[in-house]
């Protein structure tokens, strides 16, 4: 099973390992102001509100229901009932939201968006793996909606489990690859028939390829890093899997958070709270819904997998920067 390591996300750096890296990508102001505070050892990016340097996340879920323009509320993942009829049937999930609080560095931000679940066919089970290139200026949504990740996804009795992770690029020299992932082999994400697929390791792979390349590089950065468990159990403690929407949203502290003071804004497609403010953290939106596919073909398709291997074949050993 593919396993992100949230250790490496910029929030896990000391408060001089996170100035020497702003200082580097060019945001000094925020450096010098992180080296000023005067206290060492004490996460101060955090402290100062830096929404970039939170290490949690909180779950929230949004219900299905008719268009409005009405705020709709939002309830905590674990507390919401599951949906057996689920189980067996095939689902699509789509990213429907990505809001940038604050990344690091100045300017318009390049993210990498990685993204793994598991499918199970009958008896059988796969790794999963999608990413997608967003862009969006600080206080800012991408422009994103709808975007498909897995079409034909397989619920098994157990429920699914989706693994999600940022990479803020600022490294020189990645735009052959980013090109790659911003192509139309990579738009409608990784089509699934309800039965295993031979090649679908291989494509896991190049995409895997692709995302573990960019983030060595030296000023690429891990900002956001989650596991999200979806099952069909009574437990008070676990995140439920229905049909409808799930809000993850990158806080400094989990017990301080309480999904009561806060909604969904359908005009906005934003978190807000109880005056209209737009919640001042990172967030991801992403659904759940029935799937209607049909066919059986991968979205990366054969100019996508060679595309792809040129890139791996010509940039096994990273450069510096």
């Amino acid at each position: 099973m593919i396993l992100f390591d949230d250790s490496l996300s910029i929030g896990h750096l000391d408060d001089d390992e996170l100035a020497d890296y702003l200082d580097e990508i060019g945001d000094e102001d925020a450096a010098k102001a992180l080296r000023t505070l005067g206290v060492r050892g004490q996460g101060l990016a955090r402290m100062r509100g830096a929404a970039y340097a939170h290490t949690a996340h909180v779950y929230g879920f949004i219900a299905e229901g008719p268009p409005t323009a009405d705020r709709v509320p939002i309830v905590p993942a674990a507390g919401i009932e599951a949906d057996a009829t689920l189980v067996s049937d095939r689902i699509k999930v789509t990213l429907d939201g990505f809001r940038v609080q604050e990344y690091p560095g100045l300017g318009l931000h390049t993210v990498l968006f990685d993204f793994t679940g598991r499918d199970q066919a009958g008896g059988e089970s796969q790794d999963l793996r999608f990413a997608s290139v967003l862009k969006a200026n600080d206080a800012d949504n991408a422009a994103v909606n709808g975007s498909p990740i897995f079409t034909g996804l397989t619920v098994p009795p157990d429920g699914l489990s989706f693994q999600a992770r940022t990479i803020t690029i600022r490294s020189a020299g990645d735009e052959t690859i980013l090109n790659v992932l911003q192509s139309a082999t990579f738009k409608d994400g990784l089509k699934l028939l309800g039965h295993i697929q031979p090649a679908l390791p291989q494509l896991v792979g190049l995409a895997g390829g692709i995302t573990e390349n960019l983030v060595k590089r030296r000023w690429n950065r891990q900002v956001q890093s989650f596991d999200l468990g979806l099952d069909f159990s009574r437990s008070r403690t676990s995140a439920r899997l229905r049909r409808g929407s799930y809000v993850a949203v990158q806080v400094p502290d989990v017990s301080l958070w309480n999904w009561a003071n806060w909604a969904f804004d359908p005009g906005s497609m934003n978190v807000v709270d109880a005056d209209g403010t737009v919640a001042p953290y990172n967030t991801i939106l992403f659904a759940i819904t029935d799937s209607d596919a049909q066919d059986a073909l991968s979205a990366m398709r054969g100019e996508g997998r060679e595309a792809v291997a040129a890139i791996m074949g010509s940039r096994a050993a990273p450069a510096a920067a």
